[in-house]
């Protein structure tokens, strides 16, 4: 059950991040982190992954932190609001709203948990590919940076092997993170109202 993936990679390239590893991101970066839910915890089923991304006032895309979970329920409700805490109130909270009723109910819910947080969900269009391309060419360009931490060689072996690799859900939520970055869904934060 192997699937063969380009050396260099799939719709990511691995050399595109040679030299695109910093030890911070720069003074006025605008975060979003975007959590990709996962609906099981089945050891081959999809993971719940969280992808904190900012924007620098250089117009570079900054990939700050990766949370990832293979738990369900209200283990990753736990996770999420640890990590909203840790983040602090500068990042905000972008979350999925899956179709139908119970869709609606669930992200009514989290947002609820996560109040005195900028946080938000609304639907996802498109499949999974064609959310990518933004952020793949935002890659390609070289205007994306990955702060290094113990999550970068999971992070980046999962994108490069996008989409044919068996996890799609650290992509789904960078371009998650990307979109709203680019829709202008995430304004800089009024620090001193919190």
């Amino acid at each position: 059950q192997q699937r063969p993936a380009p050396r260099d990679g799939g719709m990511f390239k691995r050399s595109w991040f040679a030299d695109k590893f910093v030890g911070a991101a720069p003074v006025g970066t605008r975060w979003v982190r975007h959590w990709d839910l996962a609906a099981t915890a089945k050891a081959t089923a999809a993971r719940t992954a969280g992808v904190k991304l900012g924007k620098a006032p250089d117009g570079s895309f900054i990939v700050g932190h990766v949370e990832m979970t293979q738990s369900e329920g209200n283990e990753v409700r736990k996770l999420i609001k640890a990590t909203a805490e840790t983040d602090g109130h500068a990042v905000q909270i972008s979350l999925p709203q899956d179709p139908g009723q119970a869709g609606k109910v669930q992200s009514r819910d989290m947002v609820a948990m996560l109040a005195g947080y900028r946080a938000h969900a609304e639907p996802e269009t498109g499949d999974k590919v064609t959310r990518a391309e933004p952020f793949a060419a935002q890659c390609e360009a070289g205007n994306v940076y990955l702060v290094r931490g113990d999550w970068n060689q999971a992070y980046l072996d999962e994108l490069c092997l996008f989409p044919g690799g068996s996890f799609k859900d650290q992509v789904d939520a960078s371009s998650g993170a990307f979109g709203q970055l680019m829709r202008g869904r995430v304004a800089a934060p009024i620090f001193g109202t919190y």
